[in-house]
Protein backbone atom coordinates (compact mmCIF):
# COMPACT_ATOMS: atom_id res chain seq x y z
CA UNK A 1 0.00 0.00 0.00
CA UNK A 2 1.31 3.37 -0.85
CA UNK A 3 0.68 5.65 1.85
CA UNK A 4 1.17 9.64 0.73
CA UNK A 5 3.04 12.40 3.09
CA UNK A 6 0.18 14.53 2.79
CA UNK A 7 -3.26 14.31 3.03
CA UNK A 8 -6.10 15.52 0.26
CA UNK A 9 -7.61 17.74 2.69
CA UNK A 10 -4.72 19.79 2.62
CA UNK A 11 -4.27 20.10 -1.15
CA UNK A 12 -8.06 20.82 -1.08
CA UNK A 13 -7.28 23.75 1.34
CA UNK A 14 -4.25 25.49 -0.30
CA UNK A 15 -6.22 25.12 -3.76
CA UNK A 16 -9.82 26.68 -1.80
CA UNK A 17 -7.31 29.12 -0.29
CA UNK A 18 -5.97 30.42 -3.50
CA UNK A 19 -9.63 30.53 -5.25
CA UNK A 20 -11.03 32.45 -2.42
CA UNK A 21 -8.24 34.91 -2.42
CA UNK A 22 -8.56 35.43 -6.13
CA UNK A 23 -12.69 35.43 -5.50
CA UNK A 24 -12.37 38.22 -2.36
CA UNK A 25 -9.90 40.36 -4.16
CA UNK A 26 -11.62 40.60 -7.50
CA UNK A 27 -16.11 39.73 -6.11
CA UNK A 28 -16.04 40.71 -2.41
CA UNK A 29 -16.00 44.91 -1.94
CA UNK A 30 -13.70 45.25 1.27
CA UNK A 31 -13.93 48.86 1.52
CA UNK A 32 -15.50 48.25 5.09
CA UNK A 33 -12.28 46.19 6.34
CA UNK A 34 -10.06 47.58 4.67
CA UNK A 35 -7.67 44.70 2.19
CA UNK A 36 -7.87 41.81 3.25
CA UNK A 37 -5.84 38.56 2.87
CA UNK A 38 -6.71 34.85 3.26
CA UNK A 39 -4.15 33.36 5.20
CA UNK A 40 -5.17 29.89 5.32
CA UNK A 41 -7.49 26.95 4.84
CA UNK A 42 -8.26 23.84 6.67
CA UNK A 43 -10.54 21.48 5.39
CA UNK A 44 -11.88 18.81 7.24
CA UNK A 45 -10.97 15.68 6.30
CA UNK A 46 -14.45 14.87 4.51
CA UNK A 47 -14.03 18.06 2.63
CA UNK A 48 -17.57 19.22 3.51
CA UNK A 49 -16.02 22.20 5.93
CA UNK A 50 -13.73 24.55 5.93
CA UNK A 51 -11.95 27.26 8.10
CA UNK A 52 -10.51 30.29 6.10
CA UNK A 53 -8.61 32.40 8.27
CA UNK A 54 -8.47 35.83 6.95
CA UNK A 55 -6.13 39.02 8.23
CA UNK A 56 -7.22 43.04 7.82
CA UNK A 57 -4.33 45.33 6.95
CA UNK A 58 -5.97 47.72 8.31
CA UNK A 59 -5.33 48.56 12.06
CA UNK A 60 -8.68 50.96 12.36
CA UNK A 61 -10.69 47.39 12.37
CA UNK A 62 -10.25 45.11 14.77
CA UNK A 63 -10.44 40.92 14.65
CA UNK A 64 -14.61 40.50 15.77
CA UNK A 65 -15.20 42.81 13.09
CA UNK A 66 -13.49 41.48 10.43
CA UNK A 67 -15.02 37.81 11.11
CA UNK A 68 -18.97 39.37 11.21
CA UNK A 69 -18.15 41.40 8.21
CA UNK A 70 -17.62 37.67 6.35
CA UNK A 71 -19.91 35.70 8.60
CA UNK A 72 -22.57 37.89 7.11
CA UNK A 73 -21.54 37.53 3.64
CA UNK A 74 -20.38 33.54 3.42
CA UNK A 75 -23.03 32.51 1.51
CA UNK A 76 -22.56 34.74 -0.92
CA UNK A 77 -18.75 33.98 -0.60
CA UNK A 78 -19.75 30.20 -0.77
CA UNK A 79 -21.98 30.58 -4.14
CA UNK A 80 -19.12 32.73 -5.72
CA UNK A 81 -16.53 29.69 -5.00
CA UNK A 82 -19.25 26.79 -6.04
CA UNK A 83 -19.04 28.45 -9.64
CA UNK A 84 -15.46 27.94 -9.31
CA UNK A 85 -14.26 24.61 -7.92
CA UNK A 86 -15.04 21.22 -9.49
CA UNK A 87 -15.74 19.21 -6.71
CA UNK A 88 -19.34 17.55 -6.17
CA UNK A 89 -19.86 19.62 -3.32
CA UNK A 90 -19.65 22.97 -1.54
CA UNK A 91 -17.48 23.15 1.45
CA UNK A 92 -19.54 25.03 4.41
CA UNK A 93 -17.26 28.06 5.68
CA UNK A 94 -16.53 29.39 8.42
CA UNK A 95 -14.19 32.36 8.70
CA UNK A 96 -11.40 33.41 11.26
CA UNK A 97 -9.15 36.19 11.79
CA UNK A 98 -5.85 35.36 11.89
CA UNK A 99 -3.91 37.07 14.79
CA UNK A 100 -0.28 35.89 13.19
CA UNK A 101 0.38 39.33 12.55
CA UNK A 102 -0.26 41.12 15.58
CA UNK A 103 1.73 38.47 17.65
CA UNK A 104 4.80 38.99 15.36
CA UNK A 105 4.32 42.53 16.11
CA UNK A 106 3.91 42.43 20.00
CA UNK A 107 7.05 40.47 20.01
CA UNK A 108 9.40 42.13 17.55
CA UNK A 109 7.71 45.31 20.11
CA UNK A 110 9.10 43.23 23.29
CA UNK A 111 12.56 42.00 21.20
CA UNK A 112 13.01 45.89 20.63
CA UNK A 113 12.43 46.85 24.12
CA UNK A 114 14.90 44.60 25.64
CA UNK A 115 17.37 44.81 23.08
CA UNK A 116 17.22 49.07 24.01
CA UNK A 117 17.18 48.54 27.60
CA UNK A 118 20.29 46.14 27.39
CA UNK A 119 22.43 49.11 25.11
CA UNK A 120 21.56 51.60 27.57
CA UNK A 121 22.80 49.72 30.68
CA UNK A 122 25.52 49.11 28.91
Amino acid sequence: MNIKPYFRSERYGRELKKILSELIQREVDTTAVGLVTVTNVIASRDLKHAKVYVSALSDAVDGESVEQFFKRRKSYIRGLLGREITSKSVPELAFHYDETSEVVDRMERIFSQIHESETSSE
